[in-house]
């Protein structure tokens, strides 16, 4: 499978090749290697008052070690660009009614741009919620539209 390139900002293009891991009813998983190491998007989903949604989040493997943080290893657009693309392959094959991702308010950063990231990247048939906060982290809902 080959996720098809998408442009957020053109600097997110990077002509990634993603590869299906996993698609089933409740689970989907797209992997790319950029770099030296192993991006890996994974999906879930669960229902919610009769919501089908899917909770994501994507894992950076090197070397045997997972991590979920800022890793400082570079090509970070390349990862974004993956990143989007496995989004857009999850909306294309599921149709959920929302889909939600968080960040830690630790890393300011990382959330400042997933707040660029959500409200700029243009997903047909889906808007960007409001950011639900608490104490740690920032939720971010992305929601089908109504038809």
């Amino acid at each position: 499978m080959k996720i098809s390139e998408f442009s957020l900002i053109e600097s997110f293009d990077s002509n990634v090749q993603g590869k299906l891991v996993r698609a089933t009813n409740d689970s989907f998983t797209t992997k790319a290697d950029i770099g030296n190491r192993t991006i890996v998007f994974n999906a879930s989903s669960f229902k919610q008052d009769e919501k089908d949604i899917w909770e994501i989040e994507f894992t950076e493997k090197t070397s045997g070690n997972i991590t979920y943080g800022k890793t400082g290893s570079g090509n970070q657009m390349q990862v974004f660009s993956f990143v989007i693309d496995s989004l857009k392959e999850l909306i294309s094959r599921y149709s959920p009614d929302q889909i939600i991702f968080g960040s830690h308010k630790e890393d300011n950063n990382r959330t400042s741009l997933y707040k660029r990231m959500a409200t700029k990247i243009k997903l047909s048939g889906y808007h960007l919620a409001d950011i639900e906060s608490d104490s740690y982290t920032d939720k971010f809902i992305i929601v089908k539209d109504e038809s």
